[in-house]
């Protein structure tokens, strides 16, 4: 079982919540894909991702629900999704919703690829698991269905379905309810896992969505890259590059050479001759992020610490202390 890719907990603690209402002892099934209670009393915890389908798939078994994932999702509000449903909730429409959840779902954590296609009259999200091995896994996909369905509905108040899904898993034996949990014909044997809407369902308002709140995010991110450059300029381009990598939930050294085609030495020797080091300007990213966030924003200080490409808020607070000498909060008072 593949460990590489970490996800939080979130989607772990809702299926430790089922089956405690079933009344099911879970911590044998935790130890059979490798967790332990403590990984899951936080939702915010990190944890495999490839751990957390297993503790999905296992708990249908256990359950004896041949639509354990159908019902998971279906019956999850989009409001406890964490950071990325925040995102989503406050996208002016559906489009920019699911957009909005491919460029940020690394706020969750890793292991799914998602895209987002608009063409002719529809929109299609696909999404599957970066790793070859964990494809096909029944149940954690169809949650996945269920509960991005599920979102669309409570962003637009109204019962909006997909045109079609389509499932990389072959067709379950047996008749399964997918119009009850999705409103809409199933493809089974498909290379992605879809939801294919009507693009005129994807134009509906994000009834409730706080338009000021996304501009306040978005002009922070351009307030951070400066100005565009007339000619090539390094430090803009990392700069640019790092809050790319902030929203996706990475950023390292490596990974950014490896885009600009260059050696992580040569990156270096290339940012000591502008005056200034890698780790010198994601502290300024970062630093310039946190602070428009807590003088222009109500956002929560966990949320700021996803935001900022940080673990917890323990972690941003020392990182602020040591930027400017004093707490989150004070700064926050202080700018209000």
């Amino acid at each position: 079982m593949s460990q590489s890719h970490k996800i939080d907990a979130r989607l772990a603690t809702r299926v430790i919540g089922d089956l405690r209402k079933h009344g099911i002892d879970f911590d044998g099934l935790l130890k059979e894909v490798g967790l332990q209670r403590a990984d899951v009393l936080d939702p915010d915890n990190r944890v495999p991702y490839a751990a957390v389908l297993a503790l999905v798939e296992r708990a249908a078994t256990t359950l004896g629900d041949a639509c354990y994932g159908l019902r998971l999702g279906a019956a999850h509000d989009a409001r406890g999704s964490g950071m990325l449903g925040f995102l989503m909730l406050n996208s002016p429409t559906l489009f920019d919703a699911l957009s909005n959840a491919q460029r940020y779902f690394r706020v969750l954590g890793e292991g799914e690829d998602i895209e987002v296609e608009r063409m002719g009259p529809h929109v299609t999200l696909r999404f599957r698991e970066a790793d070859d091995a964990l494809r096909g896994m029944r149940h954690g996909t169809e949650y996945m269905a269920a509960i991005i369905v599920r979102a669309c509905r409570d962003m637009t108040r109204k019962h909006v379905s997909p045109v079609r899904s389509e499932f990389i898993h072959g067709r379950p034996n047996g008749r399964f309810a997918y119009g009850d949990y999705l409103g809409c014909p199933v493809r089974f044997d498909a290379e992605w896992n879809a939801l294919v809407y009507d693009t005129d369902t994807m134009h509906m308002p994000v009834i409730g969505a706080d338009s000021a709140l996304l501009k306040v995010l978005e002009r922070a991110c351009r307030n951070i890259l400066g100005p565009a450059p007339t000619r090539q300029d390094i430090v803009h381009d990392v700069r640019e590059l790092m809050i790319d990598g902030i929203a996706k939930g990475t950023v390292n050294l490596d990974d950014i050479a490896s885009v600009m085609n260059m050696s992580s030495k040569t990156l270096e020797r290339r940012l000591a001759e502008k005056g200034t080091s890698f780790s010198a300007l994601l502290d300024d990213v970062r630093s310039g992020l946190a602070k428009s966030y807590l003088g222009d924003t109500d956002l929560r200080l966990d949320q700021i610490a996803y935001l900022t490409g940080y673990s917890a808020p323990a972690v941003l607070v020392r990182a602020f202390k040591r930027w400017t000498g004093t707490t989150p909060m004070q700064f926050r008072a202080k700018h209000r």
